[in-house]
């Protein structure tokens, strides 16, 4: 390459090197949802819940029971809903796309032990869906950062008493 060619061919390569570092890549399309679900087994009032989070939404489903013995019907299942936007649906898609749930058991721990509660996470793609069940807060290294998102969106979602 002849020196009045080098600086041209710098300026071409600098400006493609900064064209593909501007582009940010597509979220992967190939979650649909994402469910995460808690249980308390020695509960009474709402004690589980159900997130069902997918492209646009996400509606957090309470469910309650009565005591025993209690005369009194349990409370009414309670539905909450919010948009979510296309920045929130992304980020969520994409961690659930870096995580790898076949690599992790079915079960992690003693899920509802000693009433601690339960937790369980499932991931839905076309092709089928991946589950775990957990403890009720517990750390999942392989989940963690989907964890500590669906956890934050369903405080959100949470009514405060």
């Amino acid at each position: 390459m002849t020196a009045s060619k080098l600086p041209l061919f710098s300026a071409v390569a600098l400006t493609l090197a900064l064209a593909a570092c501007a582009t940010t890549a597509a979220p992967p399309a190939n979650v649909t949802r994402v469910v995460s679900t808690t249980s308390f087994g020695m509960c009474v009032g709402y004690c589980t819940t159900r997130l069902e989070i997918s492209e646009g939404e996400a509606v957090l489903i309470r469910e309650a029971r009565g005591g025993r013995g209690a005369s009194a019907p349990a409370p009414p299942t309670q539905r909450f809903a919010m948009l979510l936007t296309a920045g929130e649906w992304e980020e969520i898609q994409r961690l659930a796309a870096e995580t790898n749930l076949s690599a992790v058991p079915d079960v992690v721990g003693c899920p509802d032990c000693a009433d601690g509660g339960a937790e369980g996470l499932t991931i839905e793609t076309p092709g089928g869906a991946e589950s775990v069940s957990l403890e009720f807060g517990a750390d999942l290294r392989r989940a963690q950062a989907l964890l500590e998102r669906v956890r934050a969106l369903r405080e959100r979602l949470t009514p405060q008493q």
